[in-house]
């Protein structure tokens, strides 16, 4: 890539661009819209399961089901999944299918046993959250909560994302055979009480006291901030390593469109807004720490607009 093209990643990386997941375009789509998509998704999955291109079936498939929730279509996911030989892929979509309901007798005995089969060698975690949440195994399917995931043996990534907040992830660990339950909640803002101290009475021996010593600029607590805004600045140098990387990608994405590219490019530009915002974060409180007031002196800062931005003034 050339300079001026990476120079015009960056700029789209700071700007806040990112690659919107099929699940959050679905939850936009209108009513009629998404059953038309669901219809064309299912029709080009099928024609993908005929022509034994099982993954590519089992990703349209997904996508249906995710502009108009249907169990058959999750179900067919599976079988594509199965015949793909990605046994952790079948499992949660069977188990979509049964959590959805729908299925004829049929279906939904054939779905429950594969799973008690496959849940014998992988192992499952079991994701409970508020309504509106969602969340994803390593680089799989995005899917709402509550959720049955599967994965092979060892420690896996859990992206989290809940309404209005950031993705949070997590690492989990699995092992076979076994169910691991995981209940999310949204956690209260605990605000510590602080008791005024009581006044105590001070004996004037001077007509005129002198003035309190002045503290020394470099305290502790300016120390601390000084360390906090460079771990910031290393974390946006970070973010911006993290968007090259995923307008790359996206390039090769866009050369060559695959699930396994899309959701390599996704995971990436993720990572890049949780760097971005996590450096803006302590770049800010590390100069709030560095700047904030004394309690000896009365020290005022502000933030001005101007033309090109904003400029830091205070008076010390």
């Amino acid at each position: 890539m050339n300079r001026h093209a990476r120079t015009l990643a960056v700029g789209i990386v700071l700007a806040g661009a990112s690659l919107a997941p099929a699940a959050a375009r679905a939850q936009d789509t209108p009513p009629a819209e998404a059953a038309a998509e669901a219809r064309n998704q299912y029709q080009q999955g099928t024609q993908a399961f005929q022509q034994k291109r099982y993954s590519e079936a089992a990703l349209h498939f997904e996508a249906a089901a995710s502009f108009r929730t249907s169990s058959v279509a999750l179900y067919t996911a599976g079988l594509a999944w199965d015949l793909a030989s990605r046994p952790e892929r079948a499992a949660d979509a069977y188990s979509r299918a049964l959590e959805v309901g729908g299925l004829d007798p049929k279906q939904g005995g054939l779905a429950k046993e594969r799973v008690s089969q496959l849940e014998k060698t992988l192992g499952t975690l079991a994701v409970s959250a508020p309504e509106g949440w969602r969340v994803q195994l390593d680089t799989f399917t995005e899917v709402p909560t509550p959720a049955r995931l599967h994965a092979a043996p060892g420690v896996h990534g859990l992206s989290v994302r809940a309404p209005g907040k950031p993705i949070e992830r997590r690492d989990i660990g699995l092992e076979a055979g076994k169910v691991v339950e995981l209940s999310l909640r949204d956690e209260p803002k605990v605000v510590p009480r602080t008791d005024p101290e009581p006044v105590k009475p001070v004996a004037i021996t001077a007509p005129v006291q002198a003035p309190p010593p002045r503290e020394p600029f470099w305290i502790t607590r300016r120390v601390a901030g000084v360390g906090v805004a460079g771990v910031g600045v290393a974390v946006l140098a970070s973010g911006i390593v993290l968007g090259l990387n995923a307008n790359d990608a996206k390039t090769a994405y866009d050369a060559g469109p695959t699930r396994e590219s899309y959701d390599h490019a996704s995971s990436l530009q993720t990572w890049t807004n949780v760097a971005l915002i996590s450096g803006g974060v302590l770049l800010a409180g590390g100069i709030v720490l560095v700047v904030l007031p004394d309690g000896n002196n009365e020290r005022r800062v502000g933030l001005s607009p101007t033309p090109g931005g904003a400029v830091l003034t205070g008076t010390f």
